[in-house]
């Protein structure tokens, strides 16, 4: 069982989100900041992929059109800053990356890799050596 939270300005404090509503709106903005960091570029530079069709001369109806599809991808998952990880699939190895807006890369090819790499320190051999992660639809397609 989980007893253990990092807990700091960065990292996402759920627990204090159930009890705090000041915290629950941080938690909110963080879950909507992959999306508002999308439409972000979408309305001032210009950014659009294929896969939403054909791109309209109405940014509004771009946002839409974007967020429609958004709707169907993993939710992300924040972490700490603007680390996420995926909900989909809900299985080991799921990478977590860095978002803002859509320079989104690859930060550790699962969860304690991304711990590692970030703090700085060696897992033990008690985890598993992950060399592929998961493909994640969408965030991994757009990957800077």
């Amino acid at each position: 069982m989980q007893k253990e939270l990092p807990v700091s300005n960065d990292f996402v404090n759920w627990r204090l989100g159930l009890k705090s509503k000041i915290e629950a709106i941080a938690i909110r903005k963080k879950l909507g900041w992959p999306f508002d960091g999308i439409a972000f570029d979408i309305e001032k530079n210009g950014f659009w992929i294929e896969e939403w069709g054909t791109k309209s001369d109405n940014v509004s109806e771009n946002i839409a059109t974007a967020k429609r599809h958004y709707k169907t991808y993993s939710r992300m998952i924040p972490i700490r800053s603007h680390r996420y990880i995926a909900n989909k699939p809900f299985k080991a190895g799921n990478p977590v990356f860095s978002i803002y807006q859509t320079d989104i890369i690859y930060y550790g090819y699962d969860l304690s890799n991304y711990l590692a790499h970030e703090f700085r320190f060696e897992l033990s051999d008690k985890f598993p050596i992950i060399d592929t992660p998961n493909h994640i639809d969408f965030w991994g397609d757009i990957e800077s």
